[in-house]
């Protein structure tokens, strides 16, 4: 492919999330404390859809007090209301919605069964400037 460049990452699940989120910042715009949080979300998320087909519930899942208490332990045992702070910022963000959902643009599409990701940028140069 022309004008091409391909680098790899080696990465566990847990921190392909936060990749995702660093590589994606200019879009949304978060702050490292909210990437963190939603990093996490996503992983969880990621897991629950391995087992369940049902995206309504995969979502109310994902809130649930239980889901809640292990991504709150997972970032270094975050205080209940430290953490409800991030999910109000994170909603103010549109980045959830009022119906507890991440938003489908921040959810990376997987194929369950493999080992690899890819996240291709086109960046379109705008010789003019």
């Amino acid at each position: 492919m022309k004008n091409t460049s391909v680098k790899s990452i080696r990465t566990d699940k847990r921190n392909l999330f936060m990749y995702w989120l660093k590589f994606l910042q200019p879009y949304h715009k978060l702050a490292n404390k909210e990437m963190e949080a939603l990093s996490a979300l996503l992983y969880y998320r990621s897991e629950l859809s391995k087992e369940i087909s049902n995206e309504v519930l995969v979502d109310k899942l994902l809130f649930s007090k239980e889901t809640r208490a292990q991504v709150r332990e997972d970032l270094g045992g975050m205080k209940a209301g430290v953490f409800n702070n991030l999910l109000t910022a994170l909603r103010r963000k549109d980045v959830i919605t009022k119906e507890n959902k991440i938003h489908k643009s921040l959810v990376p599409k997987m194929d369950s069964g493999s080992n690899e990701f890819k996240l291709i940028f086109n960046f379109e140069i705008d010789e003019t400037k």
